[in-house]
């Protein structure tokens, strides 16, 4: 399972779902049309090609010659590419009533890119819709550590106005569910040290929230049957923060 950025696999991704929205006479002015977001894709999707050949030239540099300049160009150059990639599934919810998981999935191979260059994501409702559809569907450990790994990059590679969580108050906003899949999806690849980093991530990024989830985790050990050295980590992981007054 890899949900890395390949320029030709994206591409054609990309192509295959557009085209059937394709009409036989477009507004040439029209910027949102299928077509001009179409070819807008494939020139951004050249520039990322581009970056990855002048990473791979930087690799041997030191990191203070690469400066603040390039995590800049590569977070605006991913949001460009993302931009496009949500006019174009609303151009096909319009269209259909519905939304195109196929197309709205792409949303994770260029919130990867942008996180595996050192830039960083401003806009992240796409890619955690597309992340909780993975893990509501993948039922194997081994698969779902994957999962939780990708999560964590996606985390890491949040802006400091997402993280900063806000607007706690809308229980349904993009950060906290991306937090609470970490939790649940690291739980359920029943790896220990995977699950610390993720409990970890979730006292330091929800507090509000990770007493309730421990709580819930614990009650869930007995229902679903758990490995031993899972329950353990969510025992302790409990005991620390599932108090009241712990956590504020």
């Amino acid at each position: 399972m890899d949900f890395s950025f390949n320029p030709n696999t994206f591409r054609d991704l990309f192509h295959n779902s557009v085209e059937p929205y394709l009409e036989a006479e477009q507004e040439k002015d029209d910027m949102n049309s299928p077509a001009n977001l179409l070819a807008a894709m494939d020139q951004a999707i050249d520039v990322m090609v581009r970056a990855d050949a002048d990473s791979a030239v930087q690799q041997d540099m030191s990191a203070e010659s690469m400066g603040r300049l390039e995590q800049e160009d590569i977070s605006k150059i991913g949001q460009y590419a993302l931009d496009l990639l949500e006019a174009m599934v609303a151009i096909v919810e319009k269209k259909t009533g519905k939304q195109n998981r196929e197309l709205l999935r792409l949303s994770l191979p260029l919130s990867l890119w942008v996180a595996r260059h050192g830039g960083k994501l401003s806009q992240i409702d796409m890619v955690v819709n597309s992340l909780a559809g993975y893990a509501n569907e993948i039922a194997e450990p081994y698969l779902l550590a994957e999962l939780t790994r990708v999560i964590q990059e996606v985390i890491d590679a949040c802006d400091s106005e997402i993280s900063r969580d806000l607007e706690q108050t809308n229980m349904m906003r993009p950060w906290r569910i991306l937090n609470l899949n970490y939790g649940i999806v690291a739980t359920r690849s029943h790896q220990p040290e995977l699950i610390e980093q993720a409990y970890d991530a979730l006292v330091k990024n929800l507090p509000q929230d990770a007493r309730e989830f421990f709580k819930e985790g614990l009650q869930q050990m007995d229902a679903i049957g758990y490995p031993e050295e899972v329950r353990e980590v969510v025992e302790r992981y409990n005991k620390m923060w599932g108090s009241e007054g712990v956590l504020h």
